[in-house]
């Protein structure tokens, strides 16, 4: 089935994305509490709110301001850079690479730089981008192949390496899927 997205649709189907990734990470994050177990959870038992939000959820918000400030269906990666630089917050549970990298780009070191600088100039093949990208799936879910494509151009503002830009692309490619399924599409 071929659709198109209205920008209202796009808007609301990223929303919902970034909600679900939320909660589901904000109660993946209580996991690493002393004390919570996941077997707790498979009988039932939550941990005990609030759950704040993490890192990647953090990461997320910018991803989606980034594409709800453009008039364009291309994600202004410079844009998404300044955000993430800007809100990052080195206690809300970033890896040390990220600090490092977000930190530099706060400072003003260009993001292809500061990602291609990453793991002694590796970059990143962590699963950040990964983490945060299920919102631009969402945007997308009328076109895999330009979902794709913006996953990556999204997963390359912080993640160098192949492996973590091809796991940013692989989980945005999984929610255009399961956000066109909810239009019946």
């Amino acid at each position: 089935m071929t659709f198109t997205l209205f920008p209202a649709a796009r808007l609301a189907l990223a929303t919902d994305s970034l909600a679900g990734l939320s909660v589901g990470d904000a109660l993946g994050a209580q996991y690493f509490v002393p004390g919570h177990h996941a077997a707790d959870l498979a009988r039932g038992h939550l941990p005990t709110p609030p759950w704040p939000w993490t890192d990647d959820t953090e990461q997320a918000c910018c991803l989606l301001a980034a594409l709800t400030a453009s008039d364009e269906l291309s994600l202004d990666r410079d844009h998404l850079a300044d955000l993430l630089g800007r809100h990052f917050d080195a206690y809300r549970g970033y890896g040390p690479g990220a600090v490092i990298m977000l930190r530099q780009i706060r400072e003003g070191t260009p993001w292809p730089i500061a990602a291609a600088a990453a793991f002694d100039g590796q970059g990143s093949a962590g699963n950040g981008a990964a983490m945060r990208a299920a919102p631009i799936g969402a945007w997308h879910a009328d076109s895999l192949a330009h979902a794709a494509a913006q996953g990556a151009r999204a997963a390359e503002v912080t993640h160098a390496h192949p492996e973590g830009i091809a796991g940013g692309v692989a989980v945005t490619v999984a929610a255009a899927i399961a956000a066109a399924a909810r239009l019946g599409g």
